[in-house]
This record gives structure tokens, C-alpha cells and sequence, in this order.
């Protein structure tokens, strides 16, 4: 079971039981804890991810805004947190680890924007209620569907990178390096 299935059934059980505690106790009033609990929990979330993310894995909260990523720079292990977010990685003179980068995004929305040479193999992994691919072969449109490309080269390519997102709205192009 992938990770944000398990995530949304929490969120769904967590749903039902106030939902039923509401019904079953009218004066309650669960509902006004709800909002409360949800930014516990975002909190709490903000606190411990970057502990236990694993040591080397780079892990940011943007929030809002871009995050660009051009030129030299090193392509290891990131996890990147989002509300609202525009990614471009372009990978044509990013520096590689020996064996696979990985780079995971979690927001609720995001714009992802890949440039990728020739000699860099890629495994994109999606999960969304609404995405978006447009890749150098293929356009698509997901509604809660996974979306999972690979190039060719991926598994005998030097440099690869797996990106794996996972958000509410994901718009993700994939383009060819220009040099």
C-alpha cells in the first residue's frame, strides 16, 4: 500500500469518527476541534519530518513560492514540502551521486517542470486527485490516478534521479535539454 493511501485513510477514518461522535453526542460539537487538530498536527508534522527523514535527505518547507534549481548544482536526496509551490529542476549540468537522487515533493498544489539531457534516466511517480503530465511522448490528464514514466535509459543511465509527488493538483512537464 503506497504511503498516500494510507495518509488519506487516516484522514477519511479521523472524518468519520468526529462525523459519528457528532451524531451520537449532538451537544458536542465536534467540528470546532477539527481545524484546531488539523494545525496540531501540521505542527507537529513541521517539527519531526526533518528528524526523521533520514540522515542526508535535504528537507525543506517552502510553503509558497518557487524553488528553482538551474545551473551547477547537486542533485541528492531532497523532500520538499509545499501549500502552494512552481518546482524547475533542469538537470543539464546538475552534478549526481553515485547510483540514484531521489527528490520527493508533497503539496497541495504544484507546478514541476523537468529538463532533462539525454544521459540523465528518470522516474517520475505521481499521485493526485488531479494531474497533469505533458512529457516529450505523451500528454495526459489524471483524476485520482497514479501516473508512473520512466525513460528508457533509466535503468542503464550513470545519472538518474526518481521524482516522486504527491499533492492534491500536480502539473508536471517534462522537456528534453536544449544542449
Amino acid at each position: 500500500m503506497k504511503r498516500w493511501q494510507i495518509i488519506l485513510g487516516i484522514i477519511l477514518i479521523l472524518l468519520g469518527t468526529f462525523s459519528l461522535l457528532n451524531q451520537v453526542f449532538p451537544g458536542l460539537r465536534i467540528g470546532r476541534f477539527i481545524f484546531p487538530l488539523l494545525l496540531i498536527g501540521l505542527g507537529v508534522i513541521l517539527i519531526l519530518r526533518p528528524r526523521t527523514a533520514g540522515s542526508g535527505v535535504i528537507v525543506e518547507f517552502p510553503i509558497i513560492g518557487d524553488l528553482r534549481r538551474t545551473g551547477s548544482w547537486d542533485v541528492s536526496q531532497h523532500e520538499i514540502w509545499w501549500f502552494v509551490g512552481s518546482n524547475r529542476f533542469d538537470f543539464s549540468e546538475a552534478r549526481f551521486p553515485v547510483g540514484e537522487a531521489n527528490i520527493k515533493i508533497i503539496s497541495f498544489v504544484s507546478d514541476i517542470k523537468i529538463i532533462l539531457p539525454e544521459d540523465v534516466g528518470l522516474l517520475l511517480e505521481s499521485n493526485a486527485v488531479f494531474t497533469e503530465y505533458k512529457g516529450p511522448n505523451r500528454k495526459q490528464d489524471l483524476f485520482l490516478n497514479a501516473l508512473q514514466e520512466q525513460t528508457p535509459n533509466y535503468l542503464s543511465a550513470d545519472k538518474r534521479v526518481s521524482v516522486q509527488a504527491f499533492g492534491f493538483v500536480l502539473d508536471i512537464k517534462v522537456k528534453p535539454s536544449l544542449m
